[in-house]
């Protein structure tokens, strides 16, 4: 497989396991009661960790050695990705999914302000692109001001997870290029990490205690909960894996901008599948924006790339 072809299936991977993971998530949550964050999370580390070690003991794939040195080494990777899924799925639990996505689209605001701040090289955003930006992030606050369910508790948590995605994905993006761990590495300490943190979040807030409210509290166990919940674990293994994979092979900018574009289609999916949708004029011209802030981002940094390499071969 070319390189090329490498960084196009790592992208498209990462956009379509996110948008099937964030579906079946609103769907554990809103369907199915099922709104504690330690109980989704826990069993997919846990399957995550055991399935690298298997495929590991059958030389499937290669991890090195345990090594304490890199697990303080990518301790922050996991720190930042676990309180990312968490504040996530809280968010996600307390908005509709047209919203979530809006928020989640200016990640790459601030991917552009820690690239410049933890990477080697330094680079100043054009006019255009910090324009883009602008209109992304003011599109966002437009939609959660004419959001009439609006629930501060989910924006703040949507808004600490946006920080979080950014940190976890540049971090990877440095782990990975300047210090040269490989991504199924990275994946395993993130795991590791990740499962500590949950069992402990989840301990200390009393998730795994049993619930004794009424029905409309707990999760109801049928045959269709349990393959939804199976389906998640599966997925979510998928994703950990690839949102590492595609930022490896690409970088924490690409990264971010697949998940902006591949909101478009969970947006969409969400507003007919789950509805709760503001219709007012405030919410849809704030949405409108933050789509369109998001695409011209896109363009406008494919054709910087673009003349970059252009550059390169001009040389």
């Amino acid at each position: 497989m070319s390189w090329l072809n490498v960084q196009l299936v790592s992208a498209l991977c990462y956009g379509c396991l996110s948008i099937v993971m964030v579906l079946l998530n609103k769907l554990l949550m809103s369907s199915y009661a099922l709104s504690r964050p330690s109980t989704i999370l826990l069993p997919q580390y846990v399957c995550s960790i055991a399935l690298a070690e298997l495929l590991h003991r059958l030389k499937w794939i290669h991890l090195e050695p345990f090594s304490a040195h890199s697990l303080r080494s990518l301790l922050f990777i996991g720190v930042s990705y676990c309180l990312h899924a968490i504040t996530s799925l809280t968010a996600l639990s307390g908005m509709n999914v047209p919203l979530y996505a809006a928020i989640k689209r200016c990640t790459p605001v601030l991917n552009l302000f820690l690239a410049y701040v933890l990477l080697e090289k330094k680079k100043t955003p054009s006019l255009p692109i910090s324009l883009t930006v602008i209109v992304t992030t003011g599109g966002c606050v437009l939609a959660a001001l004419g959001d009439i369910e609006s629930d501060l508790r989910a924006y703040s948590y949507g808004a600490f997870s946006v920080l979080c995605q950014g940190l976890y994905m540049t971090l990877i993006q440095r782990k990975s290029g300047q210090e040269g761990f490989h991504a199924i590495d990275i994946f395993y300490y993130n795991c590791l990490t990740s499962l500590l943190i949950t069992a402990l979040y989840g301990v200390a807030l009393g998730e795994f205690a049993p619930v004794t409210g009424n029905a409309d509290e707990r999760a109801e166990v049928t045959m269709s909960f349990v393959l939804t919940y199976l389906t998640t674990i599966v997925a979510s293994i998928a994703l950990n894996f690839s949102i590492i994979w595609c930022t490896v092979e690409n970088s924490a900018l690409t990264t971010s901008i697949v998940g902006a574009l591949k909101q478009v289609i969970q947006s969409i999916i969400g507003a007919v599948w789950f509805g709760g949708v503001s219709t007012n004029l405030l919410f849809v011209v704030g949405i409108l924006l933050n789509f369109a802030g998001s695409f011209l981002y896109t363009y406008l940094k494919a054709m910087e790339s673009t003349s970059a390499v252009s550059s390169l071969e001009a040389k």
